[in-house]
């Protein structure tokens, strides 16, 4: 009698035991590196969308909405396979050029000054009957840049020719980072991680890319995936190449102040 009561006791100490266990298909929350986190947390605040060091474009203060975009050649009614940004060394030929896309907006486009530099001509201009906002309207010099043929909506594939001299890494740094501004990238939901040479392509730039993909209804986990959009020129012609590599992707969420993983 008394093994079976030991027996009894055993037995329901495992009862317990089995009864506190976890259910089979049960996982626990992936655990977020630091740098994850901090990747996440950029992401769902919308800030910083670059990182430290990278090119900066401050627009003019004072105004409720700045735009800023080069002429394209879908503006000027160019025959093209692809709408480009166009480009001159000629300033009087730059500001006609303005001023039809000024004219055929909704409302005039008043002219308010403009800006030179070595990479573009710029004519800044305010809505008429709209002072709280600001249009920057460039063109590019051709002697900086070509993008005749580029198709701006591509994530890859032919990006124009780099006419610039020297051609070096900080010159391709510059143009990367610049170019960046006027892609879906540069949006809420998406920031720059990196933004490093490639020596080992030869001339070759790379933007690390963040980008947060909200889940689906019903699903608890949003989506962070990272690439590179590598920039390329060819040092004889000046001709840019840009290419996208998948880094990685993590799963992520908001839980109040606070970003787990999942």
């Amino acid at each position: 009698m008394r093994l079976e009561a030991r027996g009894l006791v055993v037995l329901a100490a495992v009862v317990m035991v089995s009864s506190c266990e976890l259910p089979p298909d049960f996982q626990a929350p992936a655990a977020l590196s630091s740098g994850e986190e901090e990747i996440a947390a950029r992401l769902y605040t919308g800030t910083p969308r670059t990182p430290p060091g990278f090119s900066d474009d401050p627009a003019p203060p004072g105004f409720a909405q700045v735009t800023t975009y080069h002429v394209k050649s879908s503006q000027l009614a160019v025959s093209a396979a692809t709408s480009y940004e166009v480009c001159s060394d000629d300033w009087a030929e730059a500001f006609a050029w303005s001023e039809r896309v000024a004219l055929a907006s909704s409302q005039y486009l008043d002219f308010v000054g403009n800006e030179s530099t070595d990479r573009y001509f710029e004519f800044d201009r305010v809505p008429r009957g709209q002072p709280d906002r600001y249009v920057r309207m460039r063109v590019y010099r051709c002697a900086y840049l070509d993008r005749a043929g580029v198709d701006t909506t591509a994530t890859a594939g032919f990006a124009g020719v780099l006419n610039a001299r020297p051609l070096d890494a900080a010159v391709l740094r510059e143009i990367n980072e610049y170019l960046w501004r006027f892609t879906l990238f540069n949006n809420a939901e998406h920031a720059v991680i990196a933004s490093q040479a490639r020596p080992a392509l030869k001339l070759a730039h790379a933007l690390t890319i963040a980008s947060l993909e909200r889940a689906d209804a019903g699903a608890s986990c949003d989506r962070i995936t990272l690439h590179d959009s590598i920039l390329t020129v060819d040092s004889g012609t000046g001709e840019l190449q840009r290419t996208e590599a998948f880094v990685r992707e993590f799963r992520a969420r908001r839980e109040g102040s606070l970003i787990v993983g999942c």
